[in-house]
């Protein structure tokens, strides 16, 4: 399983040459991303301009039926917190720590996402791509 970090999806959404490409490349492979993912999606859409509101919300819906969504549960969480207090060099918002948790404790096996979002490569099983 393949997991995919916000700017990503959102790249996707929006029709972007690197969405299409990264899911070109991963064609075939079951897709993920997290319910913090997910909720991060949903928040930008309803809080941008209520004109096309009810379209981007339409379009995270069917993306929803298309990508996995993984939930942090008690064993996430405790994944998260050995991995925080192990790297207190690396410098990442919690909500980083409790997605790599989720995407470790669901079996993700790599995961996509960008430099700017900062996200850990700490991980003993969830390798970590940065995309352009």
């Amino acid at each position: 399983m393949k997991g995919l970090d916000t700017p990503l999806l959102v790249s996707l959404l929006r029709g972007e040459s690197r969405g299409r490409r990264l899911v070109k490349k991963l064609g075939g492979e079951e897709l993920c991303t997290t319910v913090i993912n997910g909720f991060e999606l949903e928040a930008v859409a309803r809080a941008d301009p209520p004109r096309g509101r009810d379209h981007r919300v339409a379009a995270i819906q069917r993306l929803r039926r298309k990508v996995a969504l993984l939930g942090v549960d008690a064993r996430a969480a405790e994944i998260a917190a050995q991995y925080a207090a192990k790297h207190p060099e690396v410098r990442t918002p919690s909500l980083n720590w409790l997605i790599l948790g989720a995407l470790e404790a669901n079996g993700c096996r790599e995961w996509y996402t960008t430099a700017e979002s900062r996200f850990p490569t700490t991980s003993r099983s969830v390798r970590v791509t940065l995309v352009d």
